[in-house]
């Protein structure tokens, strides 16, 4: 009987023994991104990775994203439009859990956001593209009245743009910004009448930014740009004649304005400068201490913020004093402030967003809590285990982010990972575990024009730069599964591509002329012998990567060895070998190179492997060694997979997607 007979027959017994999976779980490799795993718990259920997964996906988070936020009177119901590329989520718990909608164009990047406060159903969006940047823009007014199903588009203005929105309180009156005039329209979009520009503008000078434009009863506040800096308003916007006038102008740049209609605010530079009179009399309300430019002034529920990237004032007697307190995510600043009615049984909560943190509720000396939104791409996922608890660590595109493995049933909490976002910006990061050191996660992380590499040994918790940047841009990373102490990371220098290569842990790189890798796999049994793939085709090395031979040249975009002398590879669709790479046969058909992000190995049962499709194809699973595929049962919200990872357990499946977060299969 074969060993793979008798594997299988292992398998399918109802008593194989623990000593048997733990035997497995040290021979499995999942190539670039090796799963570390860990010893089963004999009190849980036995996992048939074979069989229909339990439940469906789920998501496990990281919060990680904010945008422009819109609330009704509706206390549960609650929007965040995520700028660019545009995603409306929705949450009708108020913020416990979310669905994403994606029919905006997706070329583009919103510029204002409106919902209506007596119908949580309508929303009004101002989206701008450029053309010919910085002289030709594209700008939209999309509405909905199904939250989000489906757009319309209102108005278009080309070449102007749009670069900003304005509305009264139900949506009626809409006032756009574009880049040599404004447009008005009185009855909810359906006519226009648009107002030429007569302030300064010069050369390719663009209102381009948030707060630059309000409106206060029947007048248009807004900010000019170079060379004027200053606040004009268009009196009368919904009579007749309405016309423009400057309204302030002093020696700093007046950047931005908000009103709650009976204060008028501006910032210029440090300050936050105040009028109660239309704008014809001016006080300073605010200096910042730190001497910081000040930004965000808001009007919310009575309450008057402005603040810093790193701290947030308010004031509840119209700026005469203030409170300050950092901001929920230190060096993001805030992108919006909104008040969530009372309802439910739950108290009035004011929520604030960082674009490029998430959403935060405000809960005064109990501090914030973070409710949403996992819209991050997850472009690198690794389990890991370190003092035997089994952890994740993800790669989004400028953040690290980690949790304890997401177990049992899913709470809004488990959405909230931990960021690294004080030590560096982790950007284009790349990660590995070798199975031989499950509690070490390797990073490879962008620095300018050069390279960082990163350690980590306590689940993502904290990391640790080891030696200098090198020169380069990296394309991936490995931490051989046969030694956990040889790291090899391909890159694109000024000289062409190349690979570095360490047997020391990081300590000491050499580096040597390679084709152009995209992915990377260790043999298990072989500390040196490698394989890459890339657009150039299929190699192998025999010598720890200082030398290769082409296997194939076929493009690669990710391949996965197992211990039993199996290699899968996709790019064209899947192709495997089941003699060590000798040869190879295809096994799923396809036509994009680039359409499987990552093939993973299940840790205990060789018959099962797990593809990523990043061509919106979701999930696929082998459950015969990989000699044919089907896609996995259960619906991705986000069906655009960049990357997989099993935990070590062998019980669920984990999947990073394009725009939507991480997500868990039971298995």
């Amino acid at each position: 009987m074969t060993f793979r007979s008798t594997t299988r027959r292992i398998l399918r017994s109802a008593t194989r023994s623990t000593l048997v999976l733990g035997l497995l779980a040290l021979l499995v490799s999942t190539g670039t991104t090796a799963v570390a795993t860990a010893a089963p718990d004999p009190h849980q259920p036995t996992v048939n990775a074979t069989g229909r997964p339990r439940g469906g996906w789920e998501s496990v988070g990281p919060n990680s994203i904010g945008g422009l936020l819109g609330v009704s009177g509706s206390p549960a119901k609650l929007a965040v439009m995520e700028p660019s590329p545009p995603t409306l989520w929705l949450s009708d718990d108020r913020g416990g859990s979310w669905s994403a909608r994606r029919g905006l164009p997706q070329d583009t990047s919103i510029q204002g956001f409106f919902v209506d406060p007596a119908d949580a159903d309508r929303m009004l969006a101002v989206a701008n593209t450029p053309v010919d940047f910085p002289v030709k823009w594209r700008g939209e007014l999309l509405a909905t009245t199904d939250r989000g199903q489906t757009w319309q588009t209102l108005r278009q203005w080309y070449p102007d743009g749009a670069f900003g929105m304005a509305t009264d309180k139900t949506g009626g009156t809409i006032v756009v910004q574009n880049l040599d005039g404004t447009s008005i329209s009185a009855d909810g979009g359906a006519t226009w009448r648009d107002v030429p520009r007569t302030w300064p503008r010069q050369g390719i000078a663009a209102p381009v930014g948030d707060l630059k434009l309000t409106l206060v009863g029947d007048d248009a506040y807004f900010t000019t740009v170079h060379p004027d800096y200053a606040l004009w308003a268009i009196r009368g916007v919904t009579s007749e004649h309405p016309s423009a006038e400057q309204v302030y102008r002093t020696d700093g740049e007046v950047s931005q304005v908000a009103s709650d209609g009976r204060q008028l605010v501006v910032t210029v530079g440090t300050q936050l400068r105040g009028s109660a009179d239309g704008g014809r009399t001016w006080t300073v309300l605010r200096d910042d201490p730190t001497g910081q430019p000040l930004r965000e002034p808001r009007f919310v529920g009575g309450r008057l913020y402005i603040g810093t990237y790193q701290d947030l004032d308010v004031s509840t007697d119209g700026g005469r004093t203030w409170a300050r307190k950092p901001v929920p995510a230190p060096g993001e600043g805030t992108t919006d402030i909104v008040d969530l009615p009372a309802g439910a049984g739950k108290p009035a909560t004011t929520l604030i967003s960082a674009v490029y943190r998430g959403v935060y509720a405000d809960g005064g000396k109990s501090g914030y809590q973070q409710l949403g939104v996992p819209g991050e791409s997850i472009r690198q996922l690794v389990t890991t285990r370190y003092l035997w608890q089994q952890s994740v660590v993800a790669a989004g595109v400028q953040e690290i982010y980690n949790s304890a493995l997401p177990q049992g049933k899913i709470t809004p909490s488990t959405r909230s990972w931990q960021s690294h976002p004080g030590d560096r910006l982790h950007e284009n990061a790349y990660l590995s575990v070798s199975p031989g050191r499950p509690d070490v996660v390797w990073q490879v992380t962008k620095n300018g024009f050069s390279l960082d590499v990163l350690r980590s040994g306590d689940g993502g918790r904290t990391w640790q730069l080891i030696g200098k940047a090198i020169a380069g841009s990296a394309q991936a990373i490995l931490a051989h599964p046969a030694d956990p102490d040889r790291l090899l990371i391909p890159a694109f220098t000024e000289t062409g591509y190349v690979l570095y290569r360490s047997i020391d842990a990081g300590q000491h790189w050499e580096k040597s002329a390679a084709p152009s890798f995209l992915t990377l796999a260790g043999d298990p049994w072989h500390p040196d012998r490698v394989w890459g793939g890339g657009t150039s085709g299929l190699f192998r090395s025999d010598d720890g990567g200082k030398t290769w031979n082409r296997v194939s040249d076929q493009p690669v975009s990710t391949l996965s060895l197992s211990p039993w002398g199996s290699i899968l590879v996709g790019g064209n669709g899947l192709r495997l070998s089941e003699d060590n790479g000798r040869t190879f046969r295809q096994v799923h058909a396809g036509a994009n190179p680039r359409e499987f992000s990552q093939i993973v190995a299940h840790p205990f049962d060789p018959r099962v492997w797990f593809a990523a499709s990043a061509a919106g194809a979701g999930v696929l699973r082998s459950t015969d060694f990989g000699r044919s595929w089907s896609p996995l049962s259960g619906e991705l919200p986000d069906s655009r997979v960049l990357s997989l990872t099993v935990s070590g357990d062998g019980r669920y499946l984990f999947a990073g997607t394009a725009q939507s977060g991480a997500y868990r299969l039971a298995l």
